[in-house]
């Protein structure tokens, strides 16, 4: 399962090139939905192996690579944040 990474520095530090709001907004809302996504898909397709259920491979897969790309930018982004 995917784990939203905590920040290494605090929300205030990359000020004035991206504000504290602007930073959580990202980090704890938009970052957090990628993880949540890709971990409920998961989840998703270990009960369908589960219950031996069809399922869309495409669209599940074409979701879950979107989910996972979003969290994986969003890790780089924070890794490599220049804080002031």
């Amino acid at each position: 399962m995917y784990q939203l990474p905590k920040l290494k520095y605090d929300y205030d530090a990359p000020a004035p090139v991206i504000s504290e709001d602007l930073l959580r907004l990202h980090h704890d809302k938009r970052h957090a939905a990628y993880v949540n996504g890709a971990n409920t898909i998961l989840q998703m397709m270990n009960k369908s192996r589960e219950d031996q259920a069809d399922v869309d491979t495409r669209a599940t897969f074409q979701e879950l690579s979107f989910h996972i790309g979003g969290h994986l930018l969003h890790s780089l982004l924070w890794e490599h944040q220049q804080t002031a």
